[in-house]
C-alpha cells in the first residue's frame, strides 16, 4: 500500500522531494518516447490525499538492452526488466553498465546463486530479496556507483590512510634481499 511512512499498513512512502519526483516521472516520458511497456504503474496515485506528496505507483517497464531505462539509474519506485536467453546473456547485460550499485537476482539454483552473484560486477548482490540490508554488511557499489562503502568493517577504510614506511637504518642491504 502506497502511503504515509508513519503509518504501520504503508510499503511504500514518498520520494524524497518534488525534483525527484520530477525526474523519477522523466524516465516515464523517455520510456514512451523510446516504446517501452508499463507492464505496471507509471502513474501518481488516484488517491486525492496522495496528491499533494511526492508518490508515484510502483513501476515495472520492459525494456530492451539499448533503452535508457536499461542503461541508467532511476532511484524510485521503478524497476526495468529485459528477456535473456540464457545465464551467460543474462550476466553480460547486467555487467552492461557503468553503474553496479546493486543487483538482484532471482533463482532456486544455489550453485548457479553462487556463479551469477560472483560474475555480476555491483558492490551488492541479493538472491531472491532486494535491498535487505544489515550494518555488519558493506554497502556501496563499483564504476559511477562507486564511492566507497558504508556499514561493516569496510566502511572503516574510508576513514583510514594506510601506509607503510620501510627504514634501512644503518644503509646496508638487508640479509632477505637477494644478492647480485
Amino acid at each position: 500500500m502506497i502511503g504515509n511512512p508513519i503509518h504501520p499498513d504503508t510499503e511504500m512512502g514518498p520520494l524524497t522531494s518534488k525534483m525527484h519526483l520530477e525526474r523519477v516521472l522523466n524516465f516515464l516520458n523517455i520510456c514512451d518516447k523510446e516504446g517501452n511497456k508499463i507492464l505496471t504503474g507509471g502513474k501518481q496515485p488516484a488517491d486525492p490525499a496522495l496528491q499533494k506528496g511526492c508518490y508515484l505507483q510502483p513501476t515495472v517497464v520492459e525494456a530492451k538492452p539499448g533503452d535508457t531505462v536499461f542503461r541508467e539509474e532511476v532511484f524510485g519506485p521503478f524497476v526495468s526488466v529485459t528477456r535473456f536467453k540464457n545465464e551467460t546473456e543474462a550476466i553480460a547485460l547486467a555487467n552492461d553498465t557503468e553503474y553496479g550499485l546493486g543487483s538482484g537476482l532471482w533463482t532456486n539454483n544455489l550453485q548457479r546463486a553462487h556463479r551469477v552473484s560472483d560474475a555480476i560486477d555491483a558492490g551488492m548482490v541479493w538472491v531472491n530479496s532486494y535491498k535487505r540490508v544489515h550494518p555488519g554488511s558493506p554497502f556501496g557499489g563499483v564504476g559511477k556507483s562507486g564511492f566507497g562503502r558504508d556499514l561493516g568493517i569496510e566502511s572503516l577504510n574510508e576513514y583510514t590512510d594506510p601506509k607503510a614506511i620501510w627504514i634501512n637504518y644503518d644503509a646496508n642491504i638487508p640479509p632477505f634481499y637477494p644478492r647480485p
